[in-house]
């Protein structure tokens, strides 16, 4: 007896000192969000690499922040509602639904202390394995705890519960209780790169590329945006508008980046050309650059944007965009 409780430690030992047993066990994971990054989603956030004070992701980049345990996944709509999805099979542990989708710069710490998951869905996948789907809507949650889910089964919608300042979901995977960066794994492996064994199925993984730049979303409007003005999405400007003003959210923006926005005239003249130098990294950015009317009216037809994103040591700009609105009578 004394001789199979032993050999029963050595084996839990074993897979304590081995991480290749945790790797072997670990669920393949697929999209947590029915998105396609790049078109309309984007990660913003990669889990912290940086074990000090610092931050970075795993590409040494710095779509984090200090701390983070989780993957966060954005919508480029602002009003997205976009079905979470379970990543792997697994049992409902806990859900939450009741907290209220407001900014965290509304509400304030204090308000969602101890609830900073928001609205949230923790999934258990055996092997001391669990994924947590985190901020999503009120009223969505779509499981219950101790109901049996499936790779693929919807949890609830997107939202802006808990600690964010943004619509977007945070997906958290754990082993023992310890964040696990799906893109590197439990072996780790190069700096700067994938891990060896990621947790993301390969199909998957070949949806997530790293996209170290992008819009998240931009428009025009006729008057001064305040810093948490969320403007409806505008068609068209009056010839009568007090201003014409271009707005922009982009995410990645860097130290030594230039951002240049350039304002054409339906006749093609430049109303506008702005340089605007970037003196640190930022996960968000955000921006409007515009002209007062001058006169009784604005010439009536297209207006165009030229916007581009300048980054050092690369001899062309790491994000080109176009935007265009129409000025009517």
């Amino acid at each position: 007896m004394l001789y199979k409780h032993t050999l029963a430690f050595i084996a839990l030992l074993y897979g304590f000192l081995n991480p290749l047993s945790a790797t072997e066990n670990a669920p393949q994971l697929s999209l947590p969000l029915a998105c396609t990054i790049g078109t309309d989603c984007f990660i913003q956030n990669y889990v912290d690499a940086d074990a000090g004070a610092g931050y970075s992701d795993y590409r040494c980049g710095f779509l984090s922040y200090d701390d983070h345990r989780g993957t966060d996944f954005r919508p480029k709509s602002m009003n997205a509602s976009i079905p979470v999805l379970a990543a792997a099979d697994g049992k409902v542990r806990a859900t939450r639904d009741n907290m209220d989708d407001i900014s965290v710069r509304v509400l304030g710490n204090e308000a969602i202390k101890n609830r900073e998951a928001g609205n949230s869905v923790v999934i258990v996948h055996g092997n001391g394995w669990e994924s947590q789907y985190a901020h999503l809507k009120k009223g969505s949650i779509a499981v219950h705890a101790g109901q049996p889910v499936s790779r693929g089964t919807v949890l609830g919608r997107v939202g802006l519960s808990g600690n964010t300042e943004f619509l977007h979901l945070h997906f958290e995977i754990r082993h023992q209780g310890k964040a696990i960066d799906p893109f590197v794994g439990v072996n780790g492996g190069n700096a700067c790169a994938l891990g060896k064994q990621a947790l993301w199925s390969a199909d998957t993984l070949a949806k997530l590329g790293y996209i170290p730049s992008e819009v998240l979303a931009a428009g025009f409007t006729d008057h001064p945006l305040a810093a948490d003005d969320l403007p409806a999405e505008t068609q068209s400007l009056a010839k009568t508008a007090p201003a014409l003003i271009f707005w922009l959210s982009v995410f990645g923006v860097q130290a030594g980046d230039t951002q240049v926005v350039d304002l054409f005239a339906p006749d093609g003249a430049t109303l506008l050309h702005k340089a605007i130098p970037i003196d640190h990294n930022m996960a968000q950015y955000r921006s409007f650059v515009g002209l007062k009317r001058h006169g009784e009216a604005w010439a009536t037809g297209e207006y165009r944007v030229s916007y581009r994103l300048l980054r050092q040591q690369h001899a062309e700009p790491v994000l080109k965009k176009q935007f265009s609105i129409p000025v009517v009578p």
